[in-house]
């Protein structure tokens, strides 16, 4: 999962197992691994890394950059902040919403409207300690396949005296029209009805080895369970043995505030015309310890060290016969994208270093509201947004804190 962590660049020594002087062989690709993106250029002048905190999505023949902002309608009795996702291509520089927070857009807008009076708190205005409404959400970016990105979302909501209320779903969303992608569209009519078939199968399974020990385990779990729901529109994209899988995640409504959807087994589906632009990109072998990916005169590949979550990867010269070490990276390993066979072009050069040296600025601790930005408007550079963070409450209190004597 792309999960809210930046972990380090943990880059080793560029150094070749044969004489000192051979070079490395040619290649250029960004290899997209934990939660950054990794930038590997190798020939005769060396090896060189560059690491990067930086989500991106390859679609259309261009790069887009993935991010997640808050959308803060807090009043001082109602804490009310969402969370939105952008596409910004990295040539243009524009922004494109393509998931809109829409529960608590709705419960904003229900607040406005029967608070005439209230004015919306700005970005660093303290809310109250205990409000009597509160509706937050949590957008997970999970992973990218082409332009179909799949995200979790979670939405916590209370409004005093009543018991909190908490939502968890899972979703495919079409990058290029900013809609969800529906099975039958991904797979065609024929296949999808057959994959939900299985799915609910799973689905079944899986609830009905939860309740063979629901006695044992006691109320807890007969609660938890009459709290999660099969739906067909809750899934994910993902690969087994280089070819396209569905994973479905039971929906989760209720009192209880759960770590997730309930994820369920892939399944393997036939191969689409969309997932030609994915294929390249995925590991040419892979298992639980190592990966490999294959291309002309050269070999990227990664022992992966499952206890410490890290992956060495190394560059085989298929010539020379000579490994290059090229860095240790957090997991797991998900795609590269090859920018030498074809070589990118120069405008795609200089936005991919422009976002690369923006991405350093990145820091959780630039916190940027976004209140509702009319059509068309031009939007703030992601490097002024927040990024893929804590809780939305959880940033609302810290930052009431931090005006408070």
């Amino acid at each position: 999962m792309l999960r809210r962590l930046f972990p380090a660049v943990l880059l080793a020594a560029c150094t070749a197992h044969g004489p000192a002087t051979t070079p490395a062989p040619r290649a250029e690709f960004l290899l997209v691994s934990g939660d950054s993106t990794y930038w590997v250029t190798s020939g005769p002048d060396g090896l060189r890394v560059r690491g990067s905190p930086i989500v991106l999505a390859e679609y259309g023949g261009r790069f887009h950059e993935l991010y997640v902002a808050d959308d803060d309608h807090s009043y001082y009795d109602a804490l009310l902040v969402g969370q939105l996702v952008f596409s910004r291509d990295l040539i243009s520089g524009d922004s494109t919403s393509v998931f809109t927070d829409t529960l608590v857009d709705r419960l904003a807008h229900a607040y406005e409207a029967s608070h005439p009076d209230e004015d919306p708190l700005g970005p660093d205005d303290p809310v109250a300690d205990h409000p009597s409404v509160v509706a937050t959400s949590d957008v997970t970016l999970l992973d990218v396949h082409g332009p179909f990105l799949s995200l979790e979302y979670h939405a916590d909501t209370r409004t005093r005296p009543h018991p909190g209320y908490h939502a968890t779903w899972r979703s495919v969303v079409d990058l290029r029209t900013a809609q969800p992608a529906r099975l039958d569209e991904l797979l065609g009519p024929a296949a999808a009805a057959r994959t939900i078939a299985e799915g609910r199968r799973s689905y079944q399974a899986v609830l009905d080895e939860a309740r063979a020990g629901e006695r044992a385990l006691g109320d807890v779990v007969s609660l938890v369970l009459s709290e999660v729901s099969f739906d067909s529109t809750s899934f994910e994209l993902s690969d087994i043995h280089g070819g396209p899988a569905v994973a479905f995640a039971g929906r989760i409504a209720g009192r209880r505030d759960g770590q997730g959807a309930l994820p369920l087994p892939a399944i393997p589906v036939d191969s689409q015309p969309w997932w030609a632009l994915v294929r390249p990109g995925l590991p040419t072998t892979r298992d639980s310890a190592s990966a490999r990916w294959v291309r002309p005169g050269y070999t990227v590949a990664a022992r992966i060290d499952a206890a410490d979550s890290v992956a060495n990867v190394t560059l085989l010269d298929s010539a020379a016969r000579h490994t290059f070490v090229v860095a240790q990276v957090h997991t797991p390993l998900r795609r590269i994208y090859w920018l030498d066979r074809p070589p990118i072009d120069s405008t795609t050069r200089v936005a991919l270093n422009r976002a690369f040296n923006e991405a350093a600025l990145y820091d959780d601790n630039v916190r940027v509201a976004v209140r509702r930005p009319p059509s068309g408007a031009k939007l703030l550079h992601p490097a002024a947004l927040v990024r893929i963070n804590p809780r939305p409450a959880a940033r609302r209190v810290e930052r009431r804190r931090s005006v408070q004597p």
